[in-house]
């Protein structure tokens, strides 16, 4: 009973597998357009015939894209050559942002490097500086020094505006430009003293020569002149400096509102004189350190007295 089983099993499994692999035989041949009629026939009766229709006639649908070789080439290469256009374009750009920058760059250089270089004082100020060549600028209060470091070592000038004590260092021509004369030294130490309508040169080393409407002056040390009131006078002094580096002011028969402009800068303050004659002349000294000091050595002598409110100093006679 047994073996008449496994017999009719195994029966059942050849037919199975005959039929498997005539099926497949009969989708290969119609993949193949191959088929007999008699296979054909076959193969409409096969119960999955319908949906291999439907897949064959959806795949007749999707057409696989036409695609032309040197037409895509040529594509590619425009590809290419704009992308090298755009990298120029690029690079041009970079190029002259970097230009536009390296001149802009130059241009301030210049204009820094053309721009002249100004040392003021405040009242009640001095103020002790160099020039490029280590010159030696002594700045007087309320007073102004301009000048230029470009080619300084070829064209060494300042131009001053007050008062200033230079020790000038060896070299080119040196000049000292103001309102009212040229001063011009190789080497030396001088003084320049301009103030309203006053100008003033000593020349305490070397050789100093002035120039004032086309007349040279050349002083040695221990000479100057004066320009005061439209005239030439000349200086004798036996200081070895100006005395208002040592913070103190003097004065021989200088005009009054000379000394009373000098105080004026020195302490900061307004000097207000009632009915007092400022083109008198006045010899002595007055200090930087104590205003009431001050006021008393420029005032004793005159006869007059004074009062001080704020920084409002009012002289009168006694």
């Amino acid at each position: 009973m047994k073996n008449k089983v496994g017999i009719f099993d195994f029966k059942v499994l050849y037919i199975y597998r005959n039929f498997v692999m005539k099926e497949k035989d009969l989708i290969r041949k119609w993949l193949d357009n191959a088929l007999t009629d008699e296979e054909l026939k076959a193969f409409k009766k096969l119960d999955a015939y319908d949906s291999y229709i439907k897949i064959s006639d959806t795949s007749k649908k999707i057409l696989p894209p036409s695609y032309d070789v040197t037409e895509e080439l040529n594509e590619i290469q425009q590809h290419i050559s704009q992308r090298t256009v755009s990298k120029n374009k690029s690079y041009l750009g970079i190029l002259l942002r970097i230009a536009a920058v390296f001149v802009l760059g130059l241009g301030v250089y210049f204009f820094f490097a053309n721009q002249d270089t100004q040392v003021n004082t405040l009242a009640g100020q001095k103020v002790n500086f160099e020039l490029p060549d280590q010159t030696k600028v002594q700045l007087n209060a309320l007073s102004e020094i301009v000048y230029n470091k470009k080619g300084w070592e070829n064209n060494r000038e300042v131009h001053l505006e007050g008062e200033a004590y230079f020790k000038v260092a060896k070299g080119k021509k040196f000049d000292v430009h103001t309102p009212l004369g040229v001063v011009t030294v190789l080497g030396t130490e001088f003084n320049v003293n301009q103030r309203e309508g006053y100008f003033e040169v000593i020349c305490y080393e070397g050789l100093v020569s002035v120039s004032y409407q086309q007349n040279t002056y050349r002083l040695p040390p221990g000479k100057g002149i004066e320009l005061l009131s439209k005239k030439i006078n000349e200086i004798n002094t036996q200081d070895t400096t100006p005395s208002w580096i040592e913070n103190k002011s003097i004065f021989k028969s200088k005009p009054y509102y000379l000394v009373l402009g000098e105080l004026e800068r020195q302490y900061d303050v307004v000097i207000s004189s009632k009915n007092i004659d400022q083109h008198l002349l006045f010899t002595g000294n007055f200090v930087h350190s104590d205003i009431q000091m001050a006021l008393e050595s420029i005032t004793i002598p005159m006869g007059l007295k004074y009062e001080i409110n704020e920084n409002l100093v009012t002289l009168y006679k006694q």
